[in-house]
Order: C-alpha cells, then structure tokens, then sequence
C-alpha cells in the first residue's frame, strides 16, 4: 500500500481501502500533504468531506467524482480531469487548476478565491453563487458557464472565453477583462460593476483597459442598455485621457482634462451646470473686490455676474462699467452661451436614452 510519499504516492485502490478503514465514507479523511500517482483514477469515486490541502493530484482523473465539501485548499489538480465533477461547497482557496479539464463541472457555492484556473475548460460549468474573488482564470474556457450571482471581484479574465456565459447578478467590481470575448449571447444584465473601473485602469494599463472598456459598451449599446453603455464610454475616454503623457502632448492631455472636468465627455451633465456655478460667483467675486459697480456690493456683483453669463444685458442698470469690466462682461457672456449650449446638448443625450 502507497502511503502518499513521492516515492510511494497513493494509487485508487490505496483510497479506496483508506475511505473502507475511515468507516466506509471520506468525511473527514485527512490525506492533506499527500502525493497521488500522476494520472490517478479517481472518477465516480465518492469523496464527499475529504481533507485534501496541499494534496498534489497532477493529471487526476476526477471525472464524476463526487467532491461535495471536500478541503482541496491549495491543492495541485494541474491538468486535471473534472469534468462533471460534484464540487458544490468544495474549499479550493488557492488551489492549481492551471489547464484543468472543468466541463459542465458543479461549483454552486463553492470557496474558489484566488484559485488558479488559467486555461482551464470549464465549458458549461456550473458556478453559480461561487466565490471566485481574486481568481485567476486568464485565458479559460467559460463558453456557456453558469456564473450568475458568482463573486468575481478582482478576478483575472484577461482573454477569457465568455461566449454565451451566464453573469447575470455577477459582481465584477475590479476585475481584469483584457482581451475577454464576449458575443450577443453572453448575459451581463444586472452585473454589478461598483464604480466601473476595471483592474486594467488601477493597475495603470491604460490602452488594455480603453479597449475592454469599448467591448463592453458595444455590448450594453447592442442590448439597449444606453446608460451603462454611456458609463463604460467614459471610463474609455479617462482611460486614454490618462494614457496621454502631459510630454510630449500637453494640448492633448489639456484638452481631455478639460473636457472631462467641464461634462465629462458628454456623460455628466451636471459637471456643466457645476462649472457654470464656478464661473459665476467666482467673476462676482472679482467684480465685488475691484468695486466698480454702484452700489458695491456682493448681491450686485453676483446679479451682474449672472446677467453677463445668461447674456440677457444689463438695461440701466449698471452705467458706466469701465472699459475691462466690460471686456470681462463680453468674456462672460461667450462663456455662458458656450456652457449653456454644452449643457443642453448633454443633458438631452441622456435623456434621448
């Protein structure tokens, strides 16, 4: 009998004699540590409870195999076969899946959080409700999986195959979607995006998080869903705003700063009413401080401040402004008109959603 060493690693018949002598079922079994002879036949075997951390299980043959609850922290399944495998409830914090064979796999509730499942199959894998935070799953096969209500915040996607994938009520705050495919067939209805910024944009990868950032609002536009589609076009547009370097393009980066300050590319209509608000009581500020209207007071600056920003003209109002005022009236009004217009143009785009 192997007792799980390298040189004497377990076979199937050395795990089923263990779970025989454990009172004919694995709960509870601890083989933590232990090494499985490479390839090992494991499929339809109930191993339901079982404590395997840190168990190296390299090209294991698990297809079917009933892991429900089973400890499998930090475990080596490289290359493993899993396919329809029963792993509801399994604890695989950390675990090595790199390659792994997961279709059709049951994951519903499992503790999957930062486990390593680069390239792995996981076709039509059920992941409901999986914790999958931090997870790595770059380049991993996720055609039609079920990931709805999955908690895949921070989670590495990048190149992930998402066709027909299911995410509905996912959380995918600060994931990495570099790369990821997406078709009209993927449900990302309901997903919750926190603040729409992407791991790509806090890792400072602009030009990758620009491009995801396009993917997803062609996505949202396509299904009609016009207001995250407007959110995930402006954090294209600070994506690459932050990608300009201010040398050596200063107007460039100028230019976007300040489009996006002043209404964010079209997508805050707010910022203009905002902008305009600064505008106006900051030139009231300054008519009051140099004191050439009469009576001088902050009332009367902020009231000519207002009328120059709207353009309605002052009457008789206010006789004799000096020739600057004047100027700095005439610059107020064109500013005006400009942010009047902005703000209209904004906020019927949004509306027009």
């Amino acid at each position: 009998m192997g007792d799980g060493t390298k040189k004497n690693p377990y076979t199937r018949e050395d795990v089923l004699k263990l779970i025989k002598q454990n009172g004919g079922k694995a709960e509870g079994l601890d083989l933590s540590g232990k090494i499985f002879k490479r390839g090992i036949d494991l499929k339809r075997i109930n191993l339901d409870g079982m404590i395997l951390r840190k168990t190296i299980l390299r090209g294991a043959h698990l297809e079917k195999a009933d892991l429900h609850d089973a400890h499998l922290e930090e475990a080596d399944l490289y290359r493993a076969y899993l396919e329809k495998a029963h792993l509801g409830g399994a604890h695989l914090k950390k675990a090595d899946l790199n390659g792994a064979n997961l279709k059709e796999i049951y994951l519903y509730d499992s503790h999957l959080e930062e486990i390593c499942l680069m390239n792995a199959h996981l076709e039509r894998a059920h992941l409901s409700n999986a914790d999958l935070k931090g997870a790595y799953l770059a380049s991993a096969h996720l055609e039609g999986a079920w990931l709805d209500s999955a908690n895949l915040k921070g989670a590495d996607l990048n190149f992930a195959h998402l066709e027909k994938a299911n995410l509905w009520d996912a959380h995918l705050e600060g994931a990495n979607l570099g790369g990821a495919q997406f078709s009209p067939e993927t449900r990302l209805e309901n997903v919750d995006w926190g603040n729409f910024v992407l791991g790509e944009e806090r890792s400072r990868q602009f030009g990758i998080a620009a491009a995801a950032y396009r993917r997803l609002k062609q996505w949202y536009t396509n299904a009609g869903m016009y207001d995250i589609a407007g959110e995930f076009f402006f954090r294209e547009m600070e994506a690459k705003r932050k990608g300009v370097k201010w040398r050596p393009n200063p107007r460039h980066r100028a230019w976007s700063s300040f489009v996006s300050l002043i209404c964010g590319y079209g997508e805050r209509p707010f910022r203009v009413v905002a902008s305009g608000a600064v505008v106006v009581f900051g030139l009231a500020l300054i008519y009051f401080a140099i004191g050439t209207l009469t009576p001088n007071t902050f009332l009367n600056s902020l009231y000519y401040s207002a009328v120059s920003f709207t353009a309605l003209g002052y009457g008789s109002w206010a006789p004799e402004p000096t020739s600057w005022v004047k100027g700095l009236g005439a610059f107020e009004a064109f500013v005006g008109v400009f942010m009047i217009a902005l703000f209209l143009i904004t906020f019927t785009r949004k509306m027009r959603r």
